[in-house]
């Protein structure tokens, strides 16, 4: 989400949520080679608080606040929306224009959305340059979640209210496709149907090729982070302080797991579903199969954030994003298996 519209999302929603009015801008594509710093670590600051990690927990500290986190390779990168930039796992940090927020890996490279600019862009990971750039195609456009189905690159607009596949080689886009008011995260399904979280109208919508259908997700007021795990979708609810899962079929909620305060970021790996609090962060273990909450690790003392936390895997590790402490969390995921 924008960080400038917190104040705005705050009257209409009551959540955290986003909204803009960005300069007119033209669509198609065009080649661009911004700069790429040189190859160093991640720069210290005092940290946020004196809270000591859990024993195995790599704690990194930034300059900047971190939002979006993909696995690229065998590493993870991360968007820096203040600095402009994404940071490989390698340390490197390359420009791509204002406010990167979220990043898909492809065959054809990473696609990296800016949300300010209504553009998303693409970074080869061979050279760690930006070799194409795609304007979203209306003056208005918000670029948020990004997913790739294997043979697209879907976009959410979060300020069109739509989403828009993208061919990631050539960066044709194709029909926008209507959702929810505001919506701000997509996955996809084993099945192929993309699931998407409207966070401002609180409800979810899912497209399976053919035809969109969009539901009140009930007492989920902001749906954020969401997957689909052991036939269920999984949404956390970060103003709710809950997790539900929901009915593929009817979007209905099937199970709701209570007291998961400020659940924000979703990931899945060997079987577990994982659950990041954006207060901490806390990450919390779910086994999707008995339906319950089997375990929990406070990382820090960070307050709650008015951007989103994010976590990918990679390997045997989860890396965790917090903005407000500057901080990624490489934590192993030995410590969070039941």
């Amino acid at each position: 989400m924008r960080p400038s519209a917190l104040l705005l999302s705050l009257c209409l929603a009551l959540v955290l949520t986003a909204c803009s009015s960005p300069a007119p801008r033209s669509g198609g594509t065009e080649s661009v080679s911004p700069s790429v710093s040189p190859s160093v670590s991640p720069t210290s600051v005092p940290s946020a608080s004196p809270f000591v990690a859990p024993a195995g927990v790599r704690v990194t500290d930034l300059d900047t606040r971190p939002v979006g986190v993909a696995r690229v390779g065998t590493e993870v990168w991360t968007a820096l929306p203040d600095a402009g930039e994404v940071l490989t796992g390698d340390g490197r940090r390359i420009a791509v224009g204002d406010l990167p927020l979220r990043l898909v890996e492809t065959p054809a490279g990473v696609w990296v959305s800016l949300i300010d600019e209504g553009a998303v862009v693409r970074i080869d990971p061979a050279t760690a340059e930006v070799d194409l750039r795609v304007e979203v195609g209306r003056t208005d456009s918000e670029p948020e979640g990004l997913a790739f189905d294997g043979t697209s690159v879907w976009i959410v607009d979060q300020a069109g209210d739509r989403l828009l596949p993208m061919d990631p080689t050539t960066g044709e886009l194709g029909r926008p496709v209507g959702v929810g008011v505001g919506p701000r995260l997509v996955t996809v399904a084993s099945s192929g149907s993309l699931f998407v979280a409207n966070h401002t109208a609180g409800s979810l919508s899912r497209f399976d090729g053919d035809e969109v259908e969009s539901r009140s997700a009930g007492s989920c007021l902001t749906p954020s982070g969401l997957l689909v795990a052991e036939g269920l979708l999984w949404v956390a609810c970060t103003v709710d302080d809950q997790v539900i899962g929901f009915d593929l079929t009817t979007l209905k909620p099937a199970v709701r797991l209570p007291g998961l305060a400020t659940a924000d970021a979703v990931v899945a790996n060997g079987g577990l579903v994982y659950v990041v609090g954006q207060r901490g962060p806390v990450v919390w273990t779910i086994d999707p199969r008995t339906r319950q909450v089997v375990g929990e690790l406070v990382l820090d003392e960070a307050g709650t954030t008015p951007e989103n936390v994010a976590a990918a895997v990679v390997g045997d590790r989860l890396v965790v994003s917090h903005p407000e402490a500057r901080r990624l969390y490489d934590v192993p995921l030995r410590l969070l298996r039941p």
